[in-house]
């Protein structure tokens, strides 16, 4: 079972930086002025190509009692355990890691194993800024 939870995580683990690595592929690529949709269809194509799988648009919900409540939309959930924001402009600001924040939490209240998160910023200045969370 321990091996079995070590391959888990290590296989997060290099899907995260083959998250990261596809980032800054298609900003060289395309570079900036793009929009936020833009730059997760690409990601999208990226991780598709190599057979990696994922959602998009995920609606996430938390249970108050008998009602369930939308709590926003992940961007991208990846491989079954991996949360990504995606961003574009200067910087990562407090609120968009807020926002991260809440999406894990409401996951992991149902139950959900969430190994990896990030906002990821296609930045102005044609950087990739990447705020990570692991668990």
């Amino acid at each position: 079972m321990l091996t079995k939870l070590r391959k888990s995580h290590s296989r997060s683990a290099s899907v995260m930086e083959i998250v990261e690595t596809g980032c800054n592929s298609i900003m060289h690529e395309h570079g900036i002025g793009h929009t936020e949709a833009f730059y997760e269809k690409a990601l999208s194509h990226y991780l598709y190509d190599r057979c990696i799988p994922f959602l998009t648009q995920v609606d996430c919900f938390v249970q108050k009692g008998s009602a369930q409540i939308n709590v926003g939309r992940i961007d991208m959930e990846v491989s079954h355990n991996i949360i990504l924001e995606f961003k574009v402009g200067s910087s990562v600001k407090p609120q968009d890691v807020h926002q991260l924040q809440k999406y894990i939490r409401a996951r992991k209240a149902c139950g959900i194993d969430i190994s990896n998160a990030a906002v990821i910023c296609f930045r102005t200045d044609g950087s990739v800024e990447v705020h990570k969370f692991t668990f």
